[in-house]
């Protein structure tokens, strides 16, 4: 759908559908907008668009004042970004959030398990998907959604490596173990060896599946919900991501560099790692010891 300036919205909810429905947004990305602006649109859905007046978006976010920082620093952004578009448009003469700011967000230790819990429960795994998803995320540090995102075309078995999708579409390869290569064969085999199409799907056959997060027989790509289900149902008091946390903080304990960490995790600044560095008691205690010996 195409954002000329003289298309007139006659409602903030025809602006929204607009918004929304253009082609590069990723249906994720549409979703979780629509998501956050869904209280816009149920109070003032059917006034015109310059009935968001500074008041109105004022009000708005003083009913996002429960919520947690991130979440309602991720609605504010919602709405920003529709303003924005709307002020292009033509729409909107002023900004309504011209005098409203973002909540300060409190930077949180990374929350890492003990790795012996960790490989205890991935070992109690039976089921031949979830044991190979789990144990890649674990392994490689991985994003649970940059696990999902994973075709079977991304994988070169013969390095035992995967081209990873990361966030804004940055491009990294992580390597597999032995052991995480038999269980992705034990995996793809029950599936019966396919060569192409999303790694890790659906059990059921997809009723209404997007035509490009399906298999050619009919399943369905796994999705973020659906995995953080499955992972709830191995350890009801874990979030799926600790997964990762425990990953890189354990590699920050064994000598992992700044830079090698960057590689490894995926993140884009350095910057992004002091939270694991930082409070790394491991990795401090090794530092102390390294300097004693030298001083010998």
């Amino acid at each position: 759908m195409c954002d000329t300036n003289d298309m007139v919205a006659s409602t903030i909810a025809s602006a929204l559908d607009r918004f929304l429905g253009r082609p590069q947004f990723s249906l994720r990305t549409r979703e979780s907008y629509d998501q956050d602006l869904a209280l816009i649109r149920r109070r003032i859905g059917d006034q015109p668009v310059a009935a968001l007046t500074p008041e109105i978006a004022a009000d708005y976010l003083a009913a996002q004042a429960h919520l947690a920082p991130s979440t309602y620093n991720r609605r504010f952004a919602a709405l920003r970004s529709f303003i924005g578009w709307c002020m292009k448009q033509g729409w909107l003469v002023s900004n309504p959030l011209a005098q409203q700011e973002r909540l300060p967000e409190r930077r949180l230790p990374p929350r890492a398990l003990n790795p012996a819990d960790v490989h205890a429960t991935l070992h109690s795994i039976r089921d031949r998907r979830d044991r190979a998803l789990f144990w890649l995320i674990y392994e490689g540090g991985l994003r649970c959604r940059e696990a999902l995102a994973i075709d079977i075309e991304d994988i070169n078995w013969t390095e035992r490596g995967i081209v990873i999708r990361g966030k804004g579409q940055y491009r990294r390869e992580v390597f597999f173990s032995k052991q995480i290569s038999r269980y992705l064969d034990a995996y793809l085999g029950e599936r019966g060896n396919p060569t192409t199409g999303p790694l890790f799907v659906t059990h059921r056959r997809a009723k209404n599946p997007r035509r490009t997060d399906v298999t050619p027989d009919g399943f369905a790509r796994l999705s973020y919900r659906q995995a953080d289900t499955l992972w709830k149902h191995y350890t009801p008091d874990w979030d799926v991501h600790q997964l990762r946390h425990t990953a890189i903080t354990a590699r920050a304990a064994r000598g992992y560099t700044e830079v090698e960490l960057k590689q490894f995790s995926g993140h884009q600044s350095l910057r992004s790692l002091e939270i694991y560095i930082a409070e790394n008691r491991e990795a401090a205690k090794r530092k102390a010891r390294e300097w004693e010996r030298n001083q010998e």
